[in-house]
């Protein structure tokens, strides 16, 4: 494949690339979104700064320019970022993000089950990191952390609030579809794919993409279990060479959410805790999830398996 900026071979500046980029978006996204609310709420950028920090208690004005944002800066970050950048290096942008990878179809049904019966184990692993406690030396950082998950845990109760059908659709294309869709072309179609070129270490690469994408969220007591469906994804698209794949089960994990929310709103303040009730079959359940799950990723490694064609 042909390179536009003659750095194809070049990772480090591959990562510069797409980092400004990222940068630079997301500066526009933010002031796209400030002139929005200016021009058609007539709340100037202070005012919207102090609604954002208490987004719980702001007017719906507020609100509506809170998930429009958030829409913007998603498609800017996610999705317009990597295409800007697969534009510059390569002559062909969209096969570079192996969208067009043909896969057995039984990967689909795989991806689907996998979501599923990982439910129960994701939801423990959660569980336990969100009662994580820092050393006595690190209380300060815990408390800054703590309230920063307070901030997040609003905006997404907010955000899960439904007033009919039409929210619902609008907060799966927000919250699934265009992260579903953006995230993986960014993390797994570009950064993944950098960090293999560039340590020579595909598992390494895996890892540390599953890292940073797990602290962009900046949800620190949800960082492992978003940490390890990163590295899951990472295979599954190391593996099968198509990111339709770890979109669908970024859809499927991020959907369900939404899904369950706006059917069981008692649901919204606390979803991300377990949803799973304590019972003295708990443990046994969870162990159930992490071998059908382990056993899931090992059908789909083998499923995905290409011989090496044999020599006379």
């Amino acid at each position: 494949m042909a390179a536009r900026l003659q750095i194809d071979n070049k990772p480090s500046l591959q990562l510069v690339l797409i980092m400004c980029l990222f940068t630079g978006l997301l500066v526009l996204s933010a002031l796209i979104a400030v002139v929005i609310a200016l021009v058609f709420y007539g709340i100037d950028a202070n005012t919207l700064q102090y609604m954002m920090n208490d987004l719980k208690n702001a007017g719906e004005e507020a609100i509506s320019v809170a998930k429009l944002s958030q829409l913007i800066t998603s498609v800017s970050i996610f999705i317009l970022a990597p295409i800007i950048y697969s534009f510059l290096i390569f002559e062909k942008p969209f096969k570079s993000f192996q969208l067009t990878v043909s896969v057995k179809k039984i990967n689909y049904l795989l991806i689907v089950l996998l979501m599923f019966v990982s439910m129960p184990l994701v939801s423990w692993i959660i569980e336990l990191n969100s009662n994580m406690v820092l050393p006595d030396f690190m209380s300060s950082i815990e408390q800054w952390m703590r309230a920063k998950e307070l901030q997040n845990g609003q905006v997404t109760e907010v955000f899960l609030t439904f007033d009919g059908i039409g929210s619902l659709f609008y907060m799966l294309l927000v919250i699934a579809i265009v992260p579903a869709v953006g995230e993986e072309l960014l993390f797994r179609g570009v950064l993944q794919k950098i960090f293999i070129n560039w340590f020579k270490k595909p598992h390494l690469a895996i890892w540390v993409t599953a890292i940073l994408f797990s602290a962009l969220h900046m949800q620190f007591f949800g960082f492992f279990p978003r940490m390890l469906l990163g590295v899951m994804f990472g295979y599954i698209f190391y593996w099968s060479k198509s990111l339709w794949l770890p979109i669908l089960g970024h859809f499927i994990n991020n959907g369900s959410v939404v899904i369950l929310s706006y059917f069981y709103p008692e649901m919204i303040e606390d979803a991300d805790v377990s949803v799973f009730e304590s019972s003295e079959y708990t443990t046994v359940f969870y162990i159930v999830s992490f071998i059908l799950s382990m056993a899931l990723i090992f059908i789909i490694k083998k499923v995905n398996q290409v011989k090496a064609p044999q020599t006379n």
